[in-house]
């Protein structure tokens, strides 16, 4: 079974993301801070991590550059969740997100970018 990681300070979007994941039949994991997301990143080596940009803590910017610097990590795939507009994308693309998702999103959005991932 495939193993998703989501990282995300609100309680209720990690929650509604582990919802949609469990009804596809992903197996999940959840944290509140980038912080707590490596840790268990490092632990229970998931297959694809969803990381929220802005959290307390550990954001998800330094979240990605602590996973791509650490050589067991650096080739999972991240995919980062950000409130921004669209004019934040080169950023997120040069902080070497393997995607991006702008909230809100659908749960096909999401899927879709999800399976694409694994299949690289």
């Amino acid at each position: 079974m495939t193993t998703v990681l989501i990282i995300d300070d609100a309680i209720h979007i990690r929650r509604l993301v582990t919802r949609m994941l469990e009804q596809s039949n992903f197996a999940t994991l959840e944290a509140a801070d980038g912080l707590e997301g490596l840790k268990i990143l490092r632990e229970h080596q998931p297959d694809l991590v969803i990381c929220d940009l802005s959290m307390p803590v550990m954001s998800g910017r330094e979240f990605l550059v602590a996973v791509r610097n650490d050589p067991q990590l650096q080739h999972t795939p991240v995919i980062l969740i950000t409130a921004m507009g669209e004019e934040e994308e080169t950023a997120l693309i040069s902080m070497k997100a393997d995607a991006y998702l702008t909230k809100p999103f659908s749960s096909t959005h999401l899927l879709e970018m999800i399976y694409r991932q694994l299949k690289k």
